[in-house]
């Protein structure tokens, strides 16, 4: 009886050695902060921007706004800096300050109804719908969000990484 006594002790001990020793795993939430770069902008029907007869879903794959592509946006509180990237876009463009800067823009976002509403000068604004924010599998931080564009009449994702 005591020899039983001590194996149901020892499997007791054992066991709880195993479990106790077990490491508990860091979920890390994402949030909107942080400095996000275009990756993809899809379109449901693919569209010949650049007239080169190929058709594409990826709208990045088209030439002619590669200077819009590389700029890059910045969340932060609840100021989004939109930064001109490195490729120049010429006199079409928008203008940017000393420090690359197109503009400052209040927003706010809604994570229960998956919105950001960005707020621009002059009082006009613009709904980003079914925002999504996760991580890629070597832990850039994603933005994604879907914007009706006049110009190609189809709703557009947007897919943009940090860096």
């Amino acid at each position: 009886m005591k020899r039983n006594i001590r194996k149901i002790g020892l499997i007791i001990v054992l066991g709880l050695s195993i479990t106790s020793c077990t490491k508990e795993v860091e979920v890390l939430e994402p949030n909107l902060s942080g400095v996000y770069k275009y990756k993809s902008v899809f379109v449901p029907v693919p569209m010949d921007l650049d007239k080169d007869g190929t058709y594409n879903s990826n709208l990045i794959l088209e030439k002619g706004k590669e200077c819009v592509w590389d700029n890059t946006w910045q969340y932060q509180n609840e100021k989004v800096i939109l930064r001109e990237g490195e490729k120049y876009c010429g006199e079409e463009s928008q203008e940017s300050n000393e420090n690359g800067v197109i503009g400052s823009f209040n927003y706010v976002y809604d994570k229960a109804s998956k919105t950001i509403k960005i707020i621009y000068e002059g009082g006009y604004s613009e709904t980003l719908k079914n925002v999504k924010i996760g991580y890629t599998s070597d832990e850039k931080q994603t933005l994604s969000y879907e914007l009706w564009d006049d110009n190609y009449q189809q709703e557009v994702t947007y897919y943009l990484e940090s860096f």
